[in-house]
């Protein structure tokens, strides 16, 4: 199996989906004084879905090492 570098267009959306949801996330937040920890905690999920899509490409670079999503044994 060749590997192909990058990420593929779904996943390149994705990612700009989650761009999309911090903006609109960062409109919803008010602006008193929890705005920048409230902002902190979502940014943890925000970049933690991004995480798991960029990773998609180290997958399949490596795949010896690394698997795709929904692919590969779960260990049952």
């Amino acid at each position: 199996m060749t590997a192909v570098a990058g990420l593929t267009d779904d996943e390149h959306h994705a990612i700009e989906l989650t761009t999309a949801l911090w903006n609109q996330l960062s409109a919803i937040v008010g602006q008193g004084p929890t705005r920048a920890p409230d902002l902190a905690e979502l940014a943890i999920h925000i970049h933690a879905i991004q995480t798991t899509v960029l990773a998609q490409a180290a997958a399949r670079t490596h795949p010896d090492r690394y698997r795709l999503l929904g692919e590969g044994d779960c260990g049952d």
